[in-house]
């Protein structure tokens, strides 16, 4: 009986080490060996890094060369969505940007975007407010150069009501966002805040005024396109303002309390942004 044991107890010392053995060539054959190329790839030099999203971007642009707007907006979201980080982003940034705003100001159907049939009676401000859109979107998407409307006509409108605009000090940039979903990346060109403005602040757009020689005009005006512009917010002192010519600023002026964009800039803003938008200032990044 005891030798009975003993033999068993030689078979299971024998199983146990030839477990113990192929448990450590499996390591050294498969799991070491991968562990090393995971490592070596996350200590690579930034710039030698593999460019994940890379791939999306080229295929972005394929689809641009066919054609296929909407599939190419869709691979650059994704691609900003998956792989924030890759060395490409900012360009897919500024693709993505033009794209986005292309297609919200072009004649191809999507979600947000409709026709509005002019009815009797019906204002610019009636259309604009019923629609939740922009007097600047309508006069621009419909390639209107009067401010005349008439019954009967069909005017394309798009919903902007979920558009945003997030301010990052650090990064100098505005981004306008739709439920949360990127739009475009505007620069920041220069800002001014007062001393006291808080790190963090949420607020929404109040007013958006131009200006014409020495006071302010409406979008009914004839020196309206020929304004200065500029979105006033909830917050003491956060104005968003386009950035004056040399010619305009006069010695000894104060500089003006907000972020400053380019003219350029301001025109888009002003057609996709409306009364009542979310307006955000990120904190620093310390």
């Amino acid at each position: 009986m005891a030798r009975l044991k003993l033999v068993l107890a030689f078979f299971a010392l024998m199983i146990l080490t030839a477990g113990v053995a192929g448990a450590a060539y499996y390591w050294q054959k498969y799991v070491q060996p991968q562990k090393e190329v995971v490592e070596t790839i996350a200590n690579k030099d930034p710039e030698t890094k593999p460019d994940l999203g890379r791939k999306h971007y080229d295929r972005a642009l394929a689809f641009i060369d066919e054609g296929e707007l909407i599939s190419a907006r869709n691979e650059l979201q994704y691609m900003l969505e998956i792989y924030p980080e890759s060395p490409t982003i900012t360009e897919a940034k500024r693709v993505l940007g033009e794209l986005n705003l292309d297609l919200i100001f072009s004649k191809i159907p999507m979600e947000k975007k409709s026709e509005y049939h002019v009815k009797s009676g019906d204002a610019w401000s009636v259309v604009a407010r019923r629609n939740k859109t922009t007097f600047d979107y309508i006069m621009r998407a419909n390639g209107k150069t009067t401010t005349l409307i008439y019954k009967g006509e069909d005017l394309l409108v798009y919903d902007f009501s979920d558009c945003e605009a997030e301010i990052d000090l650090d990064a100098k940039t505005l981004t306008v966002k739709e439920g949360g979903k990127f739009i475009k990346e505007y620069k920041i060109l220069d800002h001014n805040l007062p001393s006291h403005f808080p790190s963090k602040t949420s607020t929404s757009i109040s007013e958006k005024v131009a200006w014409f020689k020495d006071g302010s005009v409406n979008f009914m005006s004839s020196n309206y396109l020929h304004s200065r512009k500029w979105i006033r917010t909830g917050k003491m002192g956060l104005f968003i303002r386009q950035q004056l010519d040399e010619d305009e600023v006069e010695e000894g002026d104060t500089k003006p309390y907000g972020v400053m964009v380019a003219k350029t800039d301001m025109e888009e803003l002003f057609s996709i942004l409306r009364g009542g938008s979310k307006v955000s200032v990120l904190p620093p990044n310390d």
